[in-house]
């Protein structure tokens, strides 16, 4: 178990609390479960290795929370999250269960593929109904119109749906760069980004600028030796200390095992990836607010495969 900046006690703590499970299995594929080639990691975008999760018949990934707030013992808790896929290895639900005031709640992200297997649209359930996001791609794979949707039941219990606004987007290539054009619901320009790569194709450089007040925001990616993004720092013009910033590590095998947040420079959030040894799947991830030093940890002691 690694623990960075943590307190000695915390990693303790967490080894004599949790349990150590091993997840048997007929098969198992060696590699990254995660993938994080965009650095997207534990967001609300799929981040799961999809050759990975299908070569492995994973169909759920059942977790539970246990908290560690500053002077409090470890409490594990009722709340929930778990991970659905389909047979191809994509995720198409994640929710997240917890009791408020004795009652169920549940937040959602349902995801919908197309064809090709691009996300046409992502919805996320705030109880009270849906907001998703639907995606348009050109022949190239390439996002050229984002909507966002309102979904609710009526008075009537009638699903409705209301097109909160929409924007359209243009190419233009040049040799390891292309520049994309966003256009707002009236078609007008007001952003443009430019994609920078080097040549083997990594992307090195995002620069974002906004047109009506020349605002211009520069991401930066650098990578391990082994080609992982190692780091994404976001430069406003003229600053030395990225506006934000994430940092990843990983082990020899590629799998990650820590993400780190920064904003302005200030320490925000760790995440810490845990893997069962024998079948390197992923069994923890803790998440440390730098602020409050509250620990949460969502273990995954329960995996469903498919047939």
């Amino acid at each position: 178990m690694r623990c960075v900046n943590w307190p000695a006690f915390y990693v303790f703590c967490i080894v004599k609390n949790l349990l150590v499970y091993c997840v048997l299995m007929q098969q198992v594929v060696f590699g990254q479960m995660l993938d994080n080639r965009e650095g997207s990691a534990f967001t609300d975008r799929p981040f799961f290795n999809q050759e990975f999760i299908r070569d492995n018949g994973i169909h759920k990934l059942n977790g539970i929370f246990t908290y560690k707030k500053p002077g409090e013992v470890m409490r594990q808790t009722d709340y929930k999250y778990v991970y659905e896929f389909d047979t191809l290895g994509r995720l198409t639900a994640s929710f997240e269960t917890r009791k408020d005031d004795g009652t169920m709640d549940t937040t959602w992200n349902k995801y919908v593929y197309s064809e090709k297997g691009e996300l046409i649209e992502h919805k996320k359930g705030d109880g009270k109904g849906f907001t998703a996001t639907t995606f348009e791609f050109d022949t190239n794979s390439r996002v050229i119109r984002k909507s966002n949707v309102r979904e609710y039941l009526d008075s009537l219990g009638q699903m409705q749906r209301t097109v909160l606004n929409s924007e359209s987007m243009t190419y233009q290539l040049y040799e390891n760069q292309f520049k994309k054009i966003v256009f707002n619901s009236y078609g007008l320009p007001y952003m443009e980004e430019i994609f920078r790569y080097n040549e083997l194709g990594y992307l090195i450089e995002r620069e974002e600028r906004l047109i009506m007040t020349s605002t211009i925001t520069t991401y930066k990616y650098d990578y391990t030796n082994n080609g992982y993004i190692s780091s994404i720092a976001g430069y406003r013009y003229g600053d030395e200390i990225p506006v934000e910033e994430t940092k990843f590590t990983y082990d020899d095998h590629g799998n990650l095992l820590d993400k780190h947040i920064y904003r302005a420079g200030q320490y925000i959030t760790e995440f810490e990836m845990l893997y069962n040894e024998k079948s390197k799947l992923l069994t923890y991830v803790l998440t440390r607010d730098a602020a409050t030093n509250f620990i949460m940890i969502l273990g995954f002691k329960d995996y469903e495969f498919f047939k």
